[in-house]
């Protein structure tokens, strides 16, 4: 049987608040990494003082670099592949810290599976620990992230063990080198949002399996879709979250749906974000209404770039797309799970609990400059559904 070396990659962007936390929980592993790589995206802030004080090599590349490339850089950076050695890079987050057996647990999980080439931790939160964030990914038809989980789910161990995923989130995903290296990496079209959905699709109809593993766990603070810091990635318009979003999201489903299918799902896309565009306005937030239109229309502007993309996506395609169907939820269960939505969310307005009535009151859609980024965000009272509509439509 091959040695497994595993080199883990650390990808930092004004990391500062998350990092401390993160580097210790690297240096704990049961099972080390054989060598570790940090490549910072052009922090203002102290990440990179923090990265060598604890010794760990830093490549620093300009701020407006994109997640995917910032792998691809990393990965050019290690030596040429041992041929009788099992490589597996180990990406990691700035804002995510795992748990001291995550990469011991990864690699017991893919040991008897060689058809896997991408695992993935349990991801709770970052905040509240009983909260269950991703067990594994996936995407809604209309462009949704999807988890399978309810709103707020707490971890009781209900979703535990080694599942078949489409995709894994890339905060603490174990992929292997030569797979990632023949797939291209992730798409740099892609500068950050759903190159992971997009990239466990391409492994999938390469005819590779993905893995989600419970006994692998990490917390996230999800930063940047959480708007706790910006996003400066080239091509992010105006540095907005939900339009990246929005964006990348339908270009992961233009870019690997069989070509039969194409014209029905671009004219849901683009209803879809009419609908919502039109709820946003009625909720007085024209900013976000806005972003779901410019999103489609980014897409439209640039024909050539989606046509490159499903040119690229053939090359590598070994076997149907239809064999990702298994793993997209079908409409039922997408508007089951809509309603389950709002009903959890008129449900935290009208009956609040008893922490929220105390703490200041602060958007969902906005951060107060001056919060601790380390504290829950606290949400308003029930009047305030009279004050602002809530927005009753699919994300």
């Amino acid at each position: 049987m091959s040695s497994q070396c595993v080199t883990a990659i650390l990808v930092v962007h004004d990391g500062a608040t998350w990092l401390p936390e993160v580097v210790a929980s690297i240096a704990s592993q049961t099972r080390k990494a054989d060598q570790i790589v940090a490549i910072d995206t052009g922090s203002i802030d102290s990440s990179a003082k923090l990265l060598k004080g604890a010794r760990i090599p830093v490549a620093t590349l300009d701020r407006e670099v994109g997640f995917g490339a910032a792998i691809a850089h990393g990965v050019a950076q290690l030596p040429t592949q041992i041929a009788d050695s099992e490589e597996w890079i180990w990406i990691l987050h700035d804002d995510c810290v795992l748990h001291p057996g995550a990469l011991e647990a990864l690699l017991d999980a893919i040991a008897d599976r060689p058809s896997v080439v991408m695992a993935g931790p349990k991801l709770l939160g970052w905040h509240d620990r009983t909260h269950l964030i991703e067990q594994g990914i996936s995407i809604a038809t209309n462009g949704a992230r999807w988890t399978g989980l309810e709103p707020a789910e707490y971890d009781q161990g209900q979703h535990d063990g080694v599942h078949e995923v489409l995709a894994v989130s890339t905060a603490g995903a174990l992929i292997r080198r030569d797979v990632f290296e023949e797939l291209g990496g992730f798409d740099q079209n892609l500068e950050l949002f759903r190159d992971d959905v997009d990239f466990g699709w391409r492994v999938r109809v390469a005819g590779h399996s993905v893995i989600a593993v419970s006994d692998a766990i990490g917390y996230h603070a999800q930063a940047s879709s959480n708007e706790r810091r910006s996003v400066d990635v080239e091509g992010a318009l105006l540095h907005r979250p939900l339009l990246l979003d929005r964006r990348n999201a339908a270009y992961v489903l233009l870019a690997n749906s069989s070509a039969f299918s194409l014209p029905w799902l671009g004219l849901q896309l683009l209803s879809g974000a009419i609908l919502r565009s039109i709820g946003y306005l009625f909720a007085k937030l024209p900013g976000y209404a806005s972003d779901e239109l410019l999103a489609i229309a980014t897409l439209i502007i640039h024909p050539a770039e989606l046509l490159e993309a499903r040119r690229f996506r053939k090359k590598h395609r070994f076997i149907s797309s239809r064999v990702v169907k298994t793993f997209i939820p079908s409409r039922t269960v997408q508007l089951r799970a809509s309603l389950n939505r709002t009903t959890a969310l008129l449900r935290s307005k009208i009956l609040p609990d008893v922490k929220s009535q105390d703490s200041p009151v602060i958007s969902d859609l906005t951060v107060d400059e001056d919060e601790d980024l380390l504290t829950p965000i606290a949400h308003a009272s029930w009047r305030t559904i009279f004050r602002r509509p809530m927005i009753i439509a699919a994300s």
